[in-house]
């Protein structure tokens, strides 16, 4: 089987990261040049981010770099679900000024980011929008705007490249806020650039080795009545974005877990050798020996299991049979980069099951492109 005819734009997309970088960190560069002035980065003490759908996890991928270039006593960074942060979270009037609150949305269309901006900007909060559309309503409802400036591409949809922006614009908006407020030395912003020109380079040599191993595990996978995706911390991220893109294009039954939520629940799923399980994981963290575990139970049962991380699966102590993508480590100093690009091999593989299925990117239309059936940009505003 040539993998040539099933070639997809969502594949093409990932094969463009590594020629993408460079303009991208120029892009984001000119971006920060134009958004919060020096005095008002400066006045930052709260961070609060938000974003629908990928957005969102971009946010929570970025906040250990906010906490490690930007924190100090008294300093609080956190992410937050867009309804969450639009209708339940409370402001506290004597911290307004201080408060930051970041909607991500490449398009800045959504409404919910559109009300969080909104909420924000009323109980007296500095406001910006992280987007690569400077005339979105989000833009508008902004204070500021940290607009991307993500090239062209033939066809950017879904949207893989405007992820990789919006992480690389939260990540050297850290750097930028970190200098500004004396937490990090000067040359933070540099040094993040270089660090995520590093780690993207590091994948360039092995695309086409992932874009193999995800055609021929396609093959086997397309079939599956359902897909999970496993991650802690910040490779949840990873997981989530990888379990949208299998939804996006191939119309697949996602779930999206932590590791022990998953032994808890997913773990019951019948028919357990039709579920594909990808496990994101990171070697050096923290709940490597629960990863371990997982994979024992889900490969237990019988089922196919697929492991994305920095290392094998001795790292994590597994002796059973699996599926191993191994990804580069982060630069040095950096561990919290890998999310930037570890979606790489299950976004390959999402557009491979695609196309070997058929299956129309987005449906192709039908019921789902019905006029007045989709609300995400006219769900109605309130504030509250």
């Amino acid at each position: 089987m040539d993998k040539r005819e099933f070639d997809n734009p969502l594949r093409q997309q990932c094969m463009s990261l590594p020629a993408l970088c460079a303009d991208q960190i120029a892009g984001v560069r000119r971006g920060l040049e134009n958004a919060l002035t020096q005095e008002e980065l400066r006045q930052i003490r709260r961070v609060i981010i938000t974003g629908c759908g990928d957005s969102y996890v971009a946010a929570q991928a970025a906040i250990p770099a906010f906490k490690k270039f930007a924190g100090k006593f008294g300093s609080n960074f956190s992410y937050g679900r867009a309804i969450e942060v639009a209708r339940y979270l409370p402001f506290e009037e004597k911290q307004s000024p201080y408060t930051l609150v970041v909607g991500v949305s490449c398009s800045g269309g959504p409404a919910r980011v559109q009300e969080v901006l909104r909420r924000a900007n009323h109980y007296g909060c500095m406001t910006l929008a992280v987007t690569n559309n400077p005339d979105s309503p989000a833009a508008q409802e902004a204070k500021r705007s940290l607009i991307v400036n993500t090239p062209a591409f033939p066809n950017a949809s879904p949207g893989l490249r405007n992820y990789y922006a919006s992480l690389v614009g939260l990540y050297l908006l850290a750097a930028s806020l970190g200098e500004a407020t004396g937490c990090s030395a000067p040359g933070a912003v540099d040094g993040m650039a270089n660090a995520i020109a590093e780690y993207t380079a590091a994948y360039e040599p092995l695309l086409e080795g992932y874009d193999e191993q995800m055609f021929r595990l396609a093959q086997t996978w397309k079939d599956f009545k359902a897909y999970d995706f496993v991650g802690d911390d910040i490779q949840f991220s990873t997981a989530f974005f990888t379990a949208a893109k299998i939804v996006e294009v191939a119309g697949g039954m996602t779930f999206t877990d932590d590791s022990e939520d998953w032994c808890h629940v997913g773990f019951f799923q019948k028919e357990p050798h039709r579920i594909g399980t990808t496990i994101v994981a990171d070697r050096t963290a923290n709940d490597r020996s629960r990863i371990g575990e997982t994979i024992g139970q889900a490969a237990g049962i019988g089922r196919p299991v697929l492991l994305v991380a920095n290392g094998g699966k001795e790292d994590f102590g597994v002796t059973a049979d699996i599926e191993v993508c191994r990804v580069p480590d982060a630069p040095a100093g950096y561990p919290f980069l890998l999310p930037l690009m570890n979606y790489l091999p299950g976004s390959i593989l999402a557009g491979y099951l695609s196309t070997l299925t058929g299956e129309p990117f987005f449906r192709g239309g039908g019921v789902w492109a019905q006029p007045g059936v989709g609300t995400i940009r006219s769900s109605k505003i309130e504030i509250v």
